[in-house]
C-alpha cells in the first residue's frame, strides 16, 4: 500500500477495514468488472496517453455515478486508482463514505465560501500530484442535464504544478439514473474517451494575464471534453459567467 494517507486531511483518515477493503486487487478487478457489465463500460483512446506519468483528469458530470465510472475507467488505463474531488456530502454516507475515505477523495463543497477550506482542498490535491498520483475533477461542480460551464480548478491547478489536463468524455452517461426506470436506470452503454493531454506551458506561452491564461486553458478544455459528448452543451450559460479568480473546483 502506498504513502497516499499522508496527504489525507485528518477529519477524513479510513478505518483500516476500508483501507485493506478498497485496496485489494481482488476488489479492485471486481469493481472494474461491475462497471464494465452493467454501464458497458468501454475506454477509448487510451493510446494518447503516455504512462506512467501523474494527470489531472477533467471530466463532465452527466450522471449520479460519474465519481465511480470515472475510477474503473482510468483504473482500467493504469491499474491504479486515482485521487477524485468529491462533494464533501458522500463522506458522511453509509458505506459510500468508507470508500471514498480509503480511495482516498479530496472533500469539496463549492456551495461553502470559506477560503481556507477550499485552499486546503487544493493543498491537498496538489499533495498527491506531486507525489506523483493522478487527481479525477468533475469541471462543472455539479450534476447539469447539459454540458454546463467549466469552473477554474483543474488549470489552475495545472499551472500551479506543471502536471497536464486531460480531458475526459463521459460519453452515454446523461440519462443513467436520471430517466430511466428501476432496473434499466443500473444499466447503460458508457464510453469513456480519453484526449491528447494538455500541458500548461502551451497556454502560458500565448501571453497575456493570469486570469486570461486559466480562462483560455479552461475553455479548451471545456472544447474537448464537448467534442464527443452525446448531450449538448449550454454554451449560453458558459458564456455568462463572470472572471472568477481560478481558485475555485470542479
Amino acid at each position: 500500500m502506498d504513502n497516499r494517507f499522508e496527504a489525507v486531511n485528518p477529519r477524513y483518515v479510513p478505518s483500516w477495514f476500508w483501507r485493506r477493503f478498497v485496496h485489494s486487487r481482488a476488489v479492485q478487478r471486481l469493481f472494474l468488472w461491475t462497471f464494465k457489465r452493467l454501464f458497458g463500460l468501454r475506454v477509448r483512446n487510451a493510446e494518447l496517453v503516455p504512462l506512467p506519468a501523474a494527470y489531472i483528469l477533467a471530466a463532465n458530470h452527466g450522471s449520479h455515478y460519474d465519481l465511480f465510472l470515472g475510477l474503473a475507467a482510468f483504473y482500467e488505463v493504469t491499474g491504479e486508482l486515482p485521487v477524485p474531488a468529491a462533494w464533501e456530502g458522500l463522506f458522511g454516507m453509509p458505506i459510500i463514505g468508507g470508500i471514498v475515505k480509503a480511495i482516498p477523495c479530496v472533500a469539496i463543497d463549492n456551495r461553502v465560501e470559506e477560503d481556507t477550506r477550499r485552499v486546503a482542498a487544493i493543498r491537498e490535491l496538489v499533495g498527491h500530484l506531486r507525489a506523483g498520483r493522478c487527481i479525477v475533477i468533475a469541471c462543472e461542480g455539479e450534476r447539469h442535464d447539459q454540458l454546463g460551464d467549466f469552473k477554474h480548478g483543474a488549470a489552475f491547478i495545472s499551472l500551479l504544478t506543471g502536471v497536464p489536463v486531460l480531458p475526459i468524455s463521459l460519453r452515454g452517461v446523461q440519462s443513467l439514473f436520471k430517466s430511466l426506470s428501476w432496473p434499466d436506470r443500473y444499466r447503460g452503454k458508457v464510453e469513456a474517451i480519453l484526449h491528447t493531454p494538455l500541458h500548461p506551458a502551451q497556454f502560458e506561452a500565448v501571453g497575456g494575464t493570469r486570469a486570461e491564461i486559466i480562462e483560455r486553458f479552461t475553455q479548451a478544455i471545456r472544447e474537448q471534453v464537448a467534442a464527443d459528448l452525446d448531450y449538448p452543451p449550454n454554451d449560453a450559460a458558459a458564456a455568462s459567467q463572470p472572471e472568477r479568480s481560478g481558485q475555485t473546483l470542479g
